[in-house]
């Protein structure tokens, strides 16, 4: 295919967990089948290809292709449209209809990774930190950072709360550094952060970096060694996004939330629970599908969000939203139904906890034995099963 071709697929759903929680959002835009430097050699260092992580990065939501199939298709009911998506969708197809070449020759140089990375790997809680475009979400992630990190018992002190911007594309220095740790060369950081600041700013439609899809992500990162803090990143394009389509009061906290439950997995080495031959589509299932459970659990508890019930099914809805149909895809979050499942589970359980335990706060890891057992149901095929008559 050639890089102007397109189609509906999962090239951005987890762009929502390297072992990072990209919230693909997490659910699939109109997107390029696939960057044309992707293809570059190793005799080519200068290209696409020659970005790696550092190998100590844990990130959940980045979107890794794989040949995996975590389940049969025919058995589950996912459309992989929905209002986030076709919003999305209709803001690239309006700057592909004006300058596609200014947004190729940034896509071509990563510019759809680079805010995630620079925020990662450069970026701390020290350095001022606003929400939104125009810091529209700042107070709301600020409570919700001191809430959430009250509300579940993993030690959090660490646990550092960040966003990220598509400003930054328009600063060569921040995106040479990020260039040069993913493994670019001085010369070849030079020339792409270059190249891609010009592009931006000759833009009429990308708003000098206040475009969703630069950062149409949310990040849960650690590092293997400690060698960086531990780091949930929010994208301003995603908060954005959800704010567009009317979810801008349930949306940051219940993807706040989802993110946060990955720190939970990290820190109780839920990672691991499934057995080596489970495939990495299921292996992301699995860990996207609690961490949903989780986040629904503090979004709807009396000692939580509390979110208002009339809210409720909004929330869901959120959750929806960012369900996947990338079934061989390694970062497949679960079907729109699965993640809905998921969500009505952990609120199913607050409730619970409202009206027979008196108020309290299930214990993460009384949570997870919980889900665990609810798994294989949550998971079960959703599309009925037709007997032929003889």
């Amino acid at each position: 295919m050639t890089r102007k071709t397109f189609v509906f697929g999962a090239w951005l759903v987890a762009t929502l967990s390297t072992i990072a929680c990209q919230e693909q959002v997490t659910a699939p835009p109109l997107a390029p089948s696939g960057p044309r430097a992707a293809t570059a050699s190793t005799s080519n260092p200068g290209g696409l290809g020659a970005l790696t992580p550092p190998r100590t990065a844990v990130v959940v939501d980045l979107t890794l292709d794989a040949a995996d199939r975590a389940i049969n298709p025919d058995d589950y009911v996912c459309n992989p449209n929905s209002p986030l998506t076709n919003w999305l969708n209709a803001e690239i197809a309006a700057t592909l209809a004006v300058e596609p070449n200014l947004f190729f020759a940034m896509y071509d140089r990563g510019a759809h990774v680079i805010p995630i990375w620079e925020a990662l790997l450069f970026q701390t809680s020290a350095q001022p930190q606003y929400y939104g475009y125009a810091g529209q979400f700042t107070d709301e992630m600020r409570r919700l950072e001191t809430s959430v990190k009250e509300f579940f018992d993993i030690p959090s002190e660490d646990i550092q709360v960040l966003a990220m911007h598509g400003t930054m594309l328009t600063d060569a220095s921040r995106m040479m550094r990020t260039y040069e740790a993913l493994g670019l060369s001085h010369d070849s950081a030079y020339s792409w952060a270059a190249t891609v600041r010009s592009s931006l700013l000759h833009s009429k439609t990308m708003r000098g970096g206040n475009w969703a899809f630069w950062t149409f992500n949310a990040v849960s990162f650690r590092t293997t060694d400690n060698s960086l803090p531990p780091k949930i990143v929010m994208g301003d394009g995603i908060l954005e996004g959800f704010a567009a389509i009317g979810f801008g009061d349930v949306a940051p906290g219940s993807i706040f939330a989802h993110e946060y439950a990955h720190q939970i997995q990290f820190e109780r080495g839920y990672f691991d629970d499934l057995p080596d031959e489970a495939t990495p589509p299921e292996q992301t299932r699995y860990t996207e599908l609690m961490a949903d459970a989780y986040s629904a659990y503090y979004m709807t508890h009396v000692g939580g969000a509390d979110a208002d019930p009339e809210r409720v099914h909004d929330f869901l809805e959120v959750f929806f939203q960012l369900g996947d149909c990338a079934f061989t895809n390694q970062g497949h979050h679960g079907t729109p139904n699965q993640r809905l499942a998921a969500a009505r589970y952990g609120f199913q359980l607050a409730y619970e906890d409202l009206w027979q335990n008196d108020g309290r706060i299930r214990s993460t890891e009384e949570f997870h034995d919980l889900f665990v057992k609810k798994f294989p149901e949550l998971v079960a095929p959703d599309v009925p099963v037709v007997v032929g008559h003889h």
